[in-house]
C-alpha cells in the first residue's frame, strides 16, 4: 500500500544554521504553528460580517518541542543569565515540504525531572522578524 507521502514526525528537524548542513537540535515532539494575525475593518456597513484587510497585523511562527535533555544547546542558552535568548540563523526543515530560515526567541524552557526516568525538556521558540520559506525542489 502507497505511503501516500506521508511525513514522519522524526524528520521534521531544527537546525542551527540556515540549512540542514549545521548542528540539529533533538527532540520527540515538535508542534509548528505558523499565524497570520488580521487586521479587523469591519463597521456598521458591512451589514454585520467581519471584514478583514488582506494584509496581516502580524506574522509569526511558533514552536513547542519536547525532548529528552540528552544535549544542552538550549539548555546552556536558558540557563546563562548573560543569554539574551536569541537563536540567529536557524533553519527548520519539513521534508516533502521545504524549509523555514531566520531568527528565533526561546521564550521558555522547563525541565522535567521524575525521580526513576529520563530528564526531559519542552521549550517555546518564537520567530523574530522576517523568515524566508525555500519550498523543496522536486526531484
Amino acid at each position: 500500500m502507497a505511503d501516500l507521502n506521508a511525513i514522519a514526525g522524526r524528520d521534521v528537524a531544527f537546525y542551527v544554521g540556515n540549512d540542514d548542513s549545521g548542528p540539529r537540535i533533538c527532540a520527540r515532539t515538535k508542534t509548528i504553528t505558523i499565524a497570520g494575525e488580521p487586521i479587523d475593518i469591519t463597521q456598521d456597513c458591512d451589514g454585520a460580517f467581519r471584514t478583514l484587510l488582506n494584509t496581516p497585523a502580524t506574522r509569526s511562527i511558533d514552536m513547542s518541542v519536547e525532548g529528552i535533555m540528552r544535549q544542552d544547546d538550549w539548555a546552556l542558552i536558558a540557563f546563562d543569565p548573560a543569554s539574551n535568548n536569541f537563536l540567529e540563523q536557524y533553519a527548520l526543515v519539513i521534508p516533502g515540504l521545504g524549509t523555514i530560515t531566520g531568527d528565533f526567541f526561546l521564550g521558555n524552557f522547563e525541565v522535567g525531572a521524575e525521580y526513576q526516568d529520563a530528564v526531559t525538556f519542552s521549550a517555546t521558540v518564537q520567530s523574530s522578524g522576517a523568515w524566508v520559506f525555500t519550498p523543496e525542489a522536486s526531484a
